[in-house]
């Protein structure tokens, strides 16, 4: 597993990249996360074959901020997220999103049709719910949880943030936290973070960033904690098959976080849906 820069449209863009060849992974973090909540299941899936590539998404992580004004934040990320598919040659890949990142994934699929295969979206229940996009109230819940800690600044503040959305307190990775702690310290994270929220909850009732489930015609899997404070479970299994192609795995004793809190049931339950 190895970290680069490169420039994507003039956004000085941050990434961890481990394998090589034709079968490509692209993995999308959540709100107010980075890249390297990824980084215990990069090396395994680049072991099994694949190419993968997991960047800070735009404003976050040790990626540049652009303000995306009165455009909802979803599609400039997702425009930044293609740009960076053309710049490091990924031509098709199955892309997997945690939390902000499981509605990223499909408004990429929107955008991108012939170029994602499958989809993994992970503690997220937007993409199968009446509306079709982000809960205002969980962005404001995320968003008190996030700038908590960018506002504190220590090691603790980032680590007890990542506690609140575990299954066990204990399973907060302060190697992760750590990271956090790094990236929060520049000048224009805060400011980056709460206007991407602010401009996400502006953007509920925005056509362009609602997810129609019946729209997505890749294989599709919808995976959670059944702890999850974010994402309800119940809501998921009661409406994942309106996915033409969905399927379901739920991880008991497990939070917000399933590719941190379970790594190892994380990749025995992606891989093969990878493979099929």
């Amino acid at each position: 597993m190895q970290v680069s820069f490169c420039d994507v449209g003039g956004i000085n863009t941050r990434y961890y990249h481990a394998g090589s060849g034709d079968n490509a992974v692209l993995l999308v973090h959540g709100y107010g996360a980075s890249a390297d909540n990824w980084c215990r299941v990069i090396d395994p899936f680049a072991s099994a074959g694949y190419a993968v590539y997991a960047p800070d998404i735009l404003g976050h992580g040790f990626t540049d901020w652009r303000d995306t004004g009165s455009e909802p934040p979803q599609l400039a990320i997702v425009r930044h997220l293609g740009a960076f598919m053309d710049k490091v040659g990924i031509k098709t890949c199955a892309a997997a999103g945690s939390s902000l990142g499981g509605v990223l994934v499909p408004l990429l699929y929107f955008a991108r049709p012939k170029q994602v295969t499958k989809l993994v979206c992970v503690g997220i229940h937007t993409p199968v719910t009446d509306t079709g996009t982000l809960d205002p109230a969980v962005i404001r819940a995320a968003n008190a949880n996030g700038s908590k800690a960018m506002q504190i600044g220590t090691w603790d503040a980032c680590t007890n943030r990542l506690a609140n959305i575990c299954f066990r307190r204990e399973s907060s990775p302060k190697d992760v936290a750590l990271l956090n702690v790094t990236c929060y310290a520049l000048p224009d994270r805060l400011t980056a973070y709460n206007k991407i929220g602010e401009g996400i909850a502006a953007a509920v009732n925005d056509d362009r960033v609602r997810i129609n489930p019946k729209k997505i015609m890749v294989p599709t899997l919808m995976l959670s904690g059944r702890q999850d404070i974010r994402a309800p479970v119940d809501i998921i299994e009661k409406n994942y098959r309106r996915l033409p192609k969905g399927e379901i795995a739920v991880f008991e004793e497990c939070g917000h976080l399933p590719e941190i809190e379970h790594p190892e049931k994380f990749m025995k339950t992606v891989l093969p849906f990878f493979k099929k």
